[in-house]
């Protein structure tokens, strides 16, 4: 009876021992699949970022060459997809300067 009891002892510590090792592996799967899925997300985030700047460098000068040009067929355009466009004006005043020549008489 005495000899009996580690051997059964030990057969269920090996058999728990090879569940976890199944577990573990599948686990460590799952995590692998699922870093490369964030890999891919987080690689798909810089894109559309770098894409909105240069999107967004576009858009205005399209828009500042249709204000220049007077082009209503852009300006047309970017106002169907939501861009509204401010004129701006075309000469701005000369700012007041302190230091002014002297008269001379």
């Amino acid at each position: 009876m005495k000899e009996k009891l580690p051997y059964w002892a030990s057969v269920l510590l090996s058999a728990v021992a090879i569940v976890l090792l199944v577990v573990n592996i599948s686990l460590a799967n799952a995590n692998r699949l699922k870093q490369a899925d964030l890999s891919q997300r987080q690689t798909t985030i810089t894109e559309g970022q770098s894409l909105a700047q240069f999107n967004q460098g576009l858009v205005q000068s399209l828009a500042e060459t249709s204000l220049k040009n007077n082009d209503l067929q852009v300006r047309d355009l970017l106002t169907g997809q939501g861009i509204t466009l401010k004129s701006e004006p075309t000469s701005a005043p000369a700012p007041a300067s302190d230091s002014k020549p002297a008269d001379k008489k």
